[in-house]
């Protein structure tokens, strides 16, 4: 085992991940956690306007999950869409929200009309 998967929140976050793999339906290892926190699971599919691209899923402790895309020159992913409801939502909804930002645009839940009302609530402002 790893040396920093003796620390507790490492092993919630390799938990977690692998939680979330599994409701992906992807098998064994196709995913990685690195401390401190974050994460990063290689997917099998493609999205539809870059179909030469690998598209992985990546979490961080600050921003939570997003689908991202990888480069031709091994660079920095390329982010295509953030989940921007939750830092840590069920796995299934994780799963659910990738099949539908994989399936193209249009597709993907409307979840950013809750982040502005929340927002705007904590600025003491309306819509």
């Amino acid at each position: 085992m790893h040396p920093y998967f003796d620390d507790a929140p490492v092993r919630a976050l390799h938990a977690y991940v692998r939680q979330v793999s599994a409701a992906l339906g992807l098998s064994g290892e196709q995913f990685c956690v690195d401390p401190p926190a974050t994460a990063y699971i290689a997917l099998d599919s493609r999205l539809p306007h870059w179909p030469d691209r690998e598209v992985a899923l990546l979490w961080d402790q600050h921003y939570g999950w997003s689908l991202a895309v990888e480069t031709h020159s091994g660079e920095d992913l390329l982010v295509h869409a953030h989940y921007a409801t939750a830092l840590a939502p069920p796995a299934a909804e994780v799963a659910a929200w990738t099949a539908a930002v994989l399936a193209g645009p249009g597709r993907v839940p409307r979840a950013r009309a809750g982040v502005a009302r929340r927002l705007s609530h904590a600025a003491g402002t309306s819509l």
